[in-house]
């Protein structure tokens, strides 16, 4: 398991194992196909962590590959031999680059090497790091993720900041969020007023609730992002206003009205605060199908890309809040505005990418088929898609990550959803469940989509607000949770480059599975492209409630399983079999041994799979 900024703890060198499977029982007709895999892991006796110098790599880049070292064997490592490989799924790229190390007992050390990776774009790899003593024994290991693209819109890696205060050490921010491989951040009320987010004074201001904002930071944001190839987007929304808009050449005559009945009735207005230093309490909202709306926050928005360099607009919305009326008593509902919005926009803002939130996914669809770069969505339990399916399991998530995907023509989702949201409002300072984290984010990257929730200063996202942080993440959740963005790196071309949902049979001889994530059971379903079949698979053995949220902050930890039986029934001849999962061997793929039989329900293979903690993929060819 990789760690972030920490010594490890230490642990036995894993040896080389070897899996050989059964024959079935009760089959018409078999037939074995052996594989020997060897196995190795990180336990951080020697490597402490494995960085790249930027979080995405355009083709042709080469990548400064660093190597913190910290000799905990309990003895002198002399005349050892660093190996490195690169690995694009189950394929090695290139040759093993060996350089030789030599680190005495208790002395730290970095090790830098120049990469050249191959040209080809949007690809992901996994670099995987192995130290020999001088008797050719594996003694330490570890990997971290590659993604070689030349845009962040196919895979994107979606983070945030939102501190803004004089000073901030913005270089190591953002330093933590590249190991992260966040490749976009979305800079939460850094402007002066919602609709005029650029003022007078480009240095310091205060935004809607008084707290000050430095011009310096931003751009110090801005240039450290850029310097690791992260896009940087200005948070907005696309049709409010603050007290005393009119001022500001905001027209009344533009605005929302809640429809009551036949007649028009008070201004659509949210209040934020009871009172603030600046006097804001309220936001108000107008129409975004208005043409003189629209010329009016284009303009506002395009100011902001000629006073900071920003590469795009990040566009909000309260949600959908039924039928609303216009000035002159025209009836509009907001969703049905998004497409036409959002076209206009990117249009106005020309070469700058644009985002959209629709939030509680209510109009997600007049987002997914505009203009938008990348799709992105706020996601609350109590909405409903357009069958009534409410978006409060595991299932859901993955439900709406395929259709957007299916409406969008394949763009990969990004999921905002607040974790254990009522308990850290309720215990704020408290711990997020590692569980319940690790399941809701398996079940968004197993689907093919991808989360925000990771941003200022390696914090995680549980409220709206972003300055809240009202609950952190223990070491173990931070320690996963950066395998699992390697993870996602790695293998971003079998979990969200063109795969499709399969509906080929898969059964567990020995568990309850289902395709639809069931309590108790082990949710599996299967996947293919053009040169892969591929099983995801979540553990919810143990787990008794299929909701993400975990809204009490609490979450069983699913059983772990180990060497069990999985029967597929493909749909072309196999060949060989793969297995990676976050959650062993720091990402590695390992090949595994199966059986080929046929039965009353077709031709299939049969695995003996290693473990099962929370999420594997086992992938086909």
């Amino acid at each position: 398991m990789k760690k972030r900024n920490i010594t490890l703890t230490i642990g036995a060198v894993v040896l080389a194992s070897v899996l050989v499977l059964s024959y079935f029982l009760f089959i018409n007709k078999t037939e074995t196909v052996n594989s020997e895999v060897a196995v190795a892991t990180n336990k951080g006796e020697l490597i402490l962590d494995v960085t790249t110098d930027k979080a995405m790599y355009d083709p042709g880049d080469k990548i400064e590959l660093k190597v913190s070292f910290k000799n905990q064997l309990k003895q002198d490592l002399k005349n050892g031999k660093m190996e490195i490989k690169i690995k694009h799924l189950e394929k090695q790229v290139g040759s093993t680059i060996e350089k030789e190390i030599s680190i005495d007992s208790n002395k730290t050390t970095v090790v830098t090497e120049q990469l050249e990776m191959p040209d080809t774009d949007f690809k992901g790899y996994l670099i995987e790091v192995d130290v020999k003593n001088n008797e050719k024994k594996l003694v330490d290991s570890a990997t971290v993720g590659v993604d070689v693209s030349s845009s962040w819109t196919k895979f994107p890696r979606y983070g945030y900041v939102w501190d803004f205060r004089k000073g901030v050490d913005t270089t190591s921010r953002i330093e933590k969020l590249k190991d992260y491989h966040i490749n976009a951040l979305e800079y939460y009320d850094w402007k002066y007023r919602h609709h005029m987010p650029v003022g007078e004074n480009t240095e310091v201001w205060d935004d809607w609730s008084g707290r000050a904002i430095y011009g310096e930071t931003i751009r110090n944001y801005i240039a450290d992002a850029k310097d690791v190839n992260m896009v940087n987007m200005a948070y907005n929304m696309i049709y409010a206003a603050t007290n005393g808009y009119e001022e500001d050449g905001v027209k009344q005559e533009w605005a929302l009205y809640h429809a009551e009945g036949d007649s028009v009735g008070k201004h659509f207005k949210f209040q934020m605060s009871d009172s603030t230093p600046t006097g804001i309490t309220h936001l108000y909202f107008f129409d975004p199908s208005n043409k003189e709306w629209q010329e009016y926050i284009f303009e506002q928005t395009n100011k902001v890309f000629e006073v900071f360099d920003f590469d795009g607009w990040h566009g909000d919305t309260v949600g959908e809040w039924g039928k609303m009326k216009t000035h002159d008593g025209e009836i509009v509902y907001v969703k049905d505005t998004y497409t036409e919005f959002l076209n206009a926009a990117k249009e106005a803002i020309g070469d700058k990418y644009l985002s959209f939130n629709p939030v509680g996914a209510q109009g997600i669809e007049n987002a997914n088929k505009s203009d938008v770069d990348v799709l992105y969505v706020e996601i609350w339990p109590w909405d409903s898609d357009s069958e009534g399916l409410k978006y409060d399991s595991y299932y859901s998530l993955k439900k709406e990550i395929d259709k957007s995907r299916e409406e969008s023509g394949g763009k990969s989702l990004v999921v905002k959803a607040y974790m254990s949201y009522d308990y850290g409002e309720q215990h704020p300072g408290m711990f997020f469940n590692t569980s319940a984290v690790l399941l809701a984010d398996a079940a968004v990257y197993a689907a093919g989509g991808s989360r925000l929730e990771l941003g200022d200063n390696g914090s995680m996202l549980s409220n709206e607000y972003y300055p809240a942080e009202n609950l952190f993440m223990k070491q173990e959740l931070k320690d996963r949770i950066a395998t699992y963005y390697d993870f996602i790196v790695a293998y971003e071309n079998l979990l969200r480059d063109g795969q499709e949902n399969t509906d080929n049979r898969i059964e567990f001889p020995d568990y309850a599975n289902s395709g639809v994530a069931v309590p108790n059971k082990i949710w599996a379903y299967g996947k293919q492209d053009s040169e892969y079949e591929i099983i995801q698979m979540i553990n919810l053995l143990g787990v008794s409630s299929d909701d993400w949220r975990a809204n009490e902050g609490k979450k069983e930890t699913p059983k772990k399983i180990t060497d069990f039986e999985v029967k597929y029934y493909y749909t072309n001849e196999i060949n060989s079999v793969w297995l990676a999962s976050p959650d062993r061997n720091d990402g590695r793929t390992q090949e595994l041994s199966f059986t080929k039989g046929s039965d009353e329900n077709g031709d299939y293979i049969q695995i003996t799979v290693p473990s099962l903690e929370y999420w594997n993929m086992i992938y086909m060819k």
